[in-house]
C-alpha cells in the first residue's frame, strides 16, 4: 500500500541567529567574577542552577549542553559555547528541564545576583534582553516546530537545525539519531522521510550523515505521486 506524503502549511520557520557578539561581551564581563565548575561538583555530570537555595548562572566557554525535557528525556537542544544559563532565574524550568554538559564543556558559574549587579553595574541590560529575546524565540521554534506538526515537518525543521551546525562537528553527527533524539517520532517513519527527500533531491547524505540541504523543503512538492512503490513516506501529526 502506497502511503502519501501529505501536504499542509509550510514548515517551521528558524529564530534568528545566536547574537555572538553580545554574548561574547556579556560572557567576558562575568567571566572574571566567576569559578570554574569541577567535574566532582557536577554530579552525575548533571548542571545544577539552583544550589544551596541559591540561583546560579552557568558561563558556557567551550564544549556543549544537552538540554534534555525530563518526563520523557527527549533531547531538546544542544546548547553551543559560547552560551550562558540562568540569567532568567527560573526554578520552573530548572526542575522541568535537565542540563547535561559534554565531555570536553568549559563551565564557569556564579551566583546570578552578583551576575545581575554586574550587568546593573556596567549598564548591559540592553545586551542582556537581546540574548533573553533570542532564548525565548528559541524555545518559542521548539514548541512551533513540535505541535501539531506534521512528521514531514518536523523532520525538515530538524534538518534545517542540523544544517547550521559547522560542517567539521555536522559530519559526525548520523541524522537519523539527531531527529529520533530530538523527536517522539518512530524510527521507520523517519527513515522513510528522509529516503524521499534524498530522493527527492531535498538533502544530500553521506554515510548516514548530512552533506548538505540542496533546497528549500517541500510544502506541497512531495505530496504529488512519484510512481514508486514503498518509496513514499506516509506522515502524521
Amino acid at each position: 500500500m502506497e502511503l502519501p506524503i501529505t501536504s499542509d502549511p509550510s514548515p517551521a520557520p528558524l529564530p534568528a541567529e545566536k547574537p555572538l557578539l553580545i554574548l561574547e561581551e556579556l560572557i567576558s564581563l562575568l567571566l572574571p567574577h566567576s569559578a570554574p565548575l569541577q567535574e566532582t561538583r557536577r554530579g552525575s555530570d548533571r548542571l545544577n542552577l539552583y544550589e544551596n537555595n541559591e540561583l546560579m548562572v552557568a558561563l558556557v566557554t567551550g564544549g556543549n549542553v544537552n538540554i534534555y525535557h525530563r518526563p520523557g528525556m527527549m533531547l531538546l537542544a544542544t546548547a553551543r559555547a559560547p552560551f550562558i544559563f540562568g540569567l532568567q532565574g527560573s526554578l520552573f524550568q530548572y526542575e522541568l528541564f535537565k542540563f547535561m554538559p559534554t565531555k570536553d564543556a568549559k563551565i564557569s558559574v556564579m551566583p546570578r545576583e552578583k551576575a545581575l549587579r554586574i550587568v546593573i553595574k556596567h549598564h548591559a541590560f540592553p545586551q542582556l534582553l537581546t540574548y533573553q529575546t533570542f532564548i525565548n524565540d528559541y524555545q518559542a521554534h521548539r514548541n512551533n516546530l513540535l505541535i501539531n506538526r506534521t512528521s514531514l515537518h518536523i523532520v525538515c525543521g530538524l534538518l534545517e537545525e542540523l544544517a547550521k551546525i559547522r560542517p567539521e562537528e555536522r559530519h559526525k553527527i548520523s541524522v537519523a539519531k539527531y531527529i529520533l533524539e530530538r523527536s517522539n517520532l518512530a524510527r521507520s517513519g523517519v527513515m522513510k522521510i528522509i529516503a524521499t527527500l534524498r530522493e527527492e533531491g531535498f538533502i544530500i547524505m553521506e554515510n548516514g550523515k548530512l552533506i548538505q540541504c540542496v533546497k528549500a523543503f517541500p510544502e506541497s512538492s512531495l505530496a504529488k505521486p512519484s510512481g514508486k512503490p514503498g518509496r513514499k513516506a506516509h506522515l502524521t501529526s
